[in-house]
């Protein structure tokens, strides 16, 4: 019966930390990050797991210093401190 009890016990702390695991993303899920500005892009990537890559510019299409295009797209799953690159006005 102790032996019972002791498998049951380390199978509700296995299944706590592996939810615990599951919360806590290892990788970088790009945010979406047009309309915004460079700095405020980058503190969105910091907080996601992800880094700044590449910055490029374009002429101005509507407002000026604003993110109109990113590579990779918003959602896609990286690996952790993977570089996003951006397209600015």
């Amino acid at each position: 019966m102790l032996l019972i009890v002791a498998i049951v016990a380390g199978a509700a702390v296995g299944t706590a930390a592996q939810r615990a695991t599951a919360q806590t993303p290892r990788g970088c899920v790009v945010p979406r990050l047009y309309a915004m500005t460079v700095p405020t892009a980058e503190a969105r990537l910091t907080a996601a797991g992800c880094r700044l890559g590449g910055v490029a510019f374009e002429r101005p299409r509507a407002r000026v210093a604003r993110i109109t295009g990113q590579v990779p797209a918003p959602g896609a799953m990286l690996p952790r401190r993977a570089r996003v690159s951006l397209l600015v006005s």
